[in-house]
């Protein structure tokens, strides 16, 4: 028995002094941060295997919650740290699984490069591998084989078509319980990034249940309930390290650039730069959708859909922060009824401080070959620090939005897995034309393979080039971007992890 227990010690002496390093190893060069870290700070642990199964870790039964109690309530502290839908966080998870096994296979610096082996058995999606036998999605919400079943799974397993919007999420769940002195009461729920709640806000609520918003991840937060007087203990959760949604109903897919790790090690900033869709409507185009406003009056719009509620107004103002700053069009002029000055978020600004510029682009590496200059403006725009916040948009922040998303977060230095994640979001968004697309050739706008094998063979990217290399190189050599504005953006957009 001593033997045993001996050897036992030693085995268990061998694995920790081989973790700790390959742990070192990983620190001591340049992209040794893989940015797979996305369930270090959210109370979970990270998945070890990717799954086919809808029902995976992302949805397994939550473990009882923790209980802080004084005189006046309990609180319930929240186990779920990400306001994303399930099948959405599911699908980083298992993305993200699939990173720590091309790194564990590859080295380290694997996921700075285009490759092709995110997802399962075998798909390479840079080379257009339909997960299923339907073809692409079109307008009329058909199949070109003729079927209308919308039923794709991602090659990860994640269902996009099942359950909740990650946009429409409800985000993260508060619960308590009132003394019976302060039962049906009016009820202020605060909530800070500081334990002394110096830079605090709040809201007021009937319910013993709420949810609080758009967030920013990976971040500690207090949180403490009161009513007549009286307050709850303070609770403390740090948020997971998940993409930053934003619910800003009913525009649609809006998110924070920020929150991704680099391969310098260094984190990209929240707050500063957002992507999603517009704002405005255009006539006949995508048909009729259906709009309410805050009134409860509803009307056919034949054209987009218009946002212009309370509660996506406070959103950009008070979670977003966009009472000043910047709204970037990458639309037509045709696709905002010629007239910009409707088609910005002005009316979102308290002192209509907000600064507009269209800069129209095409989508994917037909838009890279052919609007150097705009791509030029774009990046000059962003290394302006006054200029911040900024949004841009195109219509569903989906491909022309997902390309500038690529060229930001590749020049930042984000894992060819991240960039693949933020584009691909906008599938478990209320996008009216969302699909799996970056499996997508071919299609209208659905081109991504077709980058890829533009930046691959034209560009000369590939296994003796990183992805932020090239698209270095292709920022200074193909639209004129100076070094120096480079430099600055990355001086704004990057802080060290936490």
């Amino acid at each position: 028995m001593k033997k045993s227990l001996l050897l036992f010690s030693m085995i268990a002496a061998l694995c920790v002094s081989g973790c700790s390093h390959v742990e070192q190893s990983a620190k001591d060069q340049e992209g040794s941060n893989p940015g797979f870290t996305s369930n270090e700070s959210s109370n979970s642990e990270p998945t070890t295997e990717s799954s086919n199964n809808p029902a995976s870790s992302s949805e397994e039964p939550a473990a009882p919650k923790e209980e802080v109690k004084n005189d006046n309530f309990t609180l319930l502290k929240p186990n779920n740290l990400s306001s994303m839908s399930n099948n959405c966080k599911q699908y980083v998870d298992d993305m993200r699984t699939q990173q720590r096994k091309l790194i564990q296979e590859k080295g380290t610096q694997a996921d700075y490069y285009l490759n092709d082996l995110y997802g399962t058995a075998g798909v390479d999606l840079t080379k257009g591998v339909l997960p299923s036998t339907r073809d692409y999605q079109d307008n009329t919400g058909g199949y070109r084989d003729g079927t209308t079943e919308n039923n794709y799974l991602d090659p990860v397993g994640a269902d996009y078509t099942k359950g909740e919007k990650s946009d429409e999420s409800k985000g993260i769940e508060i619960e308590f319980t009132p003394s019976d002195a302060l039962k049906n009461k009016q009820y202020t729920i605060t909530y800070s990034q500081k334990e002394d709640f110096s830079d605090a806000k709040s809201f007021n609520s009937n319910d013993t249940k709420v949810y609080i918003k758009n967030l920013l991840v990976n971040q500690k937060y207090y949180v403490k309930v009161s009513a007549d007087g009286k307050d709850s203990q303070t609770i403390n959760f740090t948020t997971g390290d998940y993409p930053r949604w934003i619910d800003a109903r009913p525009m649609f897919n809006v998110r924070d650039m920020g929150g991704y790790m680099t391969s310098s090690g260094q984190r990209i900033k929240q707050g500063l730069i957002y992507r999603g869709g517009e704002i405005n409507k255009k006539t006949g185009w995508y048909g009729t959708q259906r709009y309410t406003d805050d009134t409860g009056k509803t009307d056919a719009r034949d054209g987009h859909i218009v946002s212009e509620t309370t509660e996506s107004k406070r959103a950009f103002r008070e979670d977003m922060g966009m009472v000043n700053g910047l709204e970037i069009d990458l639309r037509s002029s045709g696709e905002t009824n010629g007239y910009p000055a409707k088609a910005n978020y002005c009316n979102f600004a308290e002192n209509n401080d907000i600064s507009y510029k269209m800069l129209s682009i095409s989508s994917y590496h037909k838009g890279m070959q052919n609007n150097t200059t705009q791509i030029k403006q774009l990046f000059e725009a962003f290394a302006q620090a006054d200029q911040h916040p900024v949004y841009y948009h195109c219509y569903g922040g989906a491909d022309r939005t997902g390309v500038v998303g690529f060229m930001l977060g590749a020049m930042l230095g984000m894992s060819y897995t991240d960039l693949v994640i933020d584009f691909e979001l906008t599938s478990y968004s209320s996008n009216p034309s969302r699909n799996y697309r970056s499996h997508l050739r071919n299609g209208p706008w659905n081109e991504w393979p077709g980058m890829v094998d533009y930046l691959k063979t034209t560009l000369g990217w590939g296994t003796t080039k990183t992805i932020k290399q090239g698209m270095e190189e292709y920022l200074l050599n193909k639209c004129r971007i100076s070094q120096d504005t480079i430099n600055k953006i990355r001086e704004i957009m990057l802080e060290p992890a936490k």
